[in-house]
């Protein structure tokens, strides 16, 4: 499968699979309301860094090491199972005695929420390796839309009876469940499916090299590279968190969402030029400007679209408490495009082992977004917050660009002027 071919299966059936999301989140929040969502998703946003932690960069180290020395499929798979039962056991440890934020929560349901958001990382790591776009895709598709309709379900019929069922205390507990289960059984169908596709790999002869330090050597700089991206994307949610009530907060949250939703795409792309990029560097460089152009064209489409329906849509499909919404996007939809050439960018730089790079510049504007909210939001509020964001963002992309520049001598135009010749892509 060539670069085109995986870009259009991955994010067609990605964009299907978010529309599907989108219709969930929307579903859990009518059933939540504006401040039980809002407790709902800040608990998400703990269990979320919780697996990014655990994960410690390990599956771009997956993908880089499998995808130049296939031989070791058996070994880093082995390696990983061993990493998988310690991962468990560290993630009931801090559960069970450090976060505060899981009152209400099923202990046991809470363990299998976070380490299913951790395989998820880890068996798509091998199915990029192959190249298995279609087949990874349609599972999380069936698996979303299974969990869509039950949630309609719910919110139709009633949910007292379910609640009474599980012995959960409320309905975030209820959700959660479902949310995890649905994960960990799509983990568990895709890694028997993978084995039995390609049993011959596992049978290779590995070489005597300890692949384990190489590995983890890899992916501990990935590691602070993932944690500095995910703490850009949330930690204006402390401050918000901190300095606002309820109402402001649920709505911050959602048009965060609706932001990280946004960049579902780009990450999209981002996962198919890297293992495409670990041995075919230099004719990737062109490529990489190419969709980065398209990201420009799309979000400008975007942004002249929300300007128009902006102010209506949000109270509309969420209710009348998400009005505060629409100004929150606006002041972080820059930041959301920045931080998307950004992604594609990164890739690049992690398919041929300049990881460095990217993390100085996802520390510049974790820096910039901490300060800055630190002396501003509790002085200019919520949409202070959202303005640092944008900005901030485009500090970290300009570092990456510069450095983009240097390694593959295109010029910056080339990375955001569209041109006639790029529908022949």
């Amino acid at each position: 499968m060539n670069l085109k071919q995986a870009l259009l299966h991955n994010t067609g059936w990605k964009v299907i699979t978010m529309l599907f999301t989108f219709l969930n989140n929307i579903i859990i929040v009518r059933m939540l309301g504006v401040k039980e969502s809002a407790d709902f998703f800040y608990s998400l946003a703990v269990f979320t860094l919780l697996s990014t932690v655990l994960r410690i960069g390990l599956e771009n180290g997956i993908v880089y090491f499998v995808s130049k020395k296939p031989q070791q499929t058996k070994a880093i798979s082995l390696l990983l199972l061993l990493v998988l039962a310690t991962q468990t056991l560290i993630t009931g440890i801090v559960l069970r005695f450090f976060v505060k934020e899981i009152v209400g929560y099923t202990f046991f349901w809470c363990v299998v929420f976070v380490m299913s958001n951790v395989l998820v990382y880890y068996v798509s790591a091998f199915y990029q390796v192959k190249r298995m776009y279609i087949s990874l895709n349609i599972s999380g598709c069936i698996m979303v839309l299974c969990q869509t309709i039950f949630l309609y379900y719910l919110y139709y019929s009633g949910i007292n009876v379910f609640e009474t069922a599980v012995n959960a205390n409320n309905r975030n507990n209820l959700i959660l469940i479902i949310s995890g289960l649905g994960i960990l059984l799509q983990m568990i169908f895709l890694s028997f499916y993978f084995y039995k596709k390609h049993k011959v790999d596992f049978k290779l002869s590995a070489s005597t090299e300890n692949i384990s330090k190489s590995i983890f050597s890899y992916s501990l700089i990935n590691f602070g590279v993932t944690v500095l991206f995910f703490l850009v994307l949330r930690t204006d949610l402390y401050f918000v968190e901190k300095y606002c009530d309820k109402i402001v907060l649920g709505n911050y949250l959602q048009a965060a969402k609706i932001g990280q939703m946004l960049l579902v795409f780009p990450g999209l792309i981002a996962g198919v030029i890297f293992p495409f990029t670990v041995n075919a560097a230099d004719a990737l460089a062109g490529k990489v400007a190419f969709l980065c152009r398209l990201i420009t064209l799309l979000f400008f489409i975007a942004f002249i679209s929300f300007l128009i329906i902006g102010p209506y849509i949000f109270t509309w499909l969420l209710g009348k408490d998400f009005n505060l919404m629409y100004g929150i996007f606006l002041a972080s939809f820059f930041g959301v495009y920045f931080l998307s050439v950004s992604m594609i960018l990164i890739s690049y730089f992690e398919g041929i082992n300049k990881q460095l790079i990217i993390f100085w510049a996802l520390l510049s504007t974790f820096v910039i977004i901490v300060i800055a909210n630190y002396l501003l939001v509790p002085i200019f509020g919520y949409l202070a917050a959202a303005v640092i964001f944008s900005l901030a963002n485009a500090v970290g992309l300009i570092i990456l660009l510069i450095t983009f520049k240097k390694e593959t001598l295109l010029d910056y135009k080339e990375m955001f002027i569209v041109k006639k010749s790029d529908k022949y892509f």
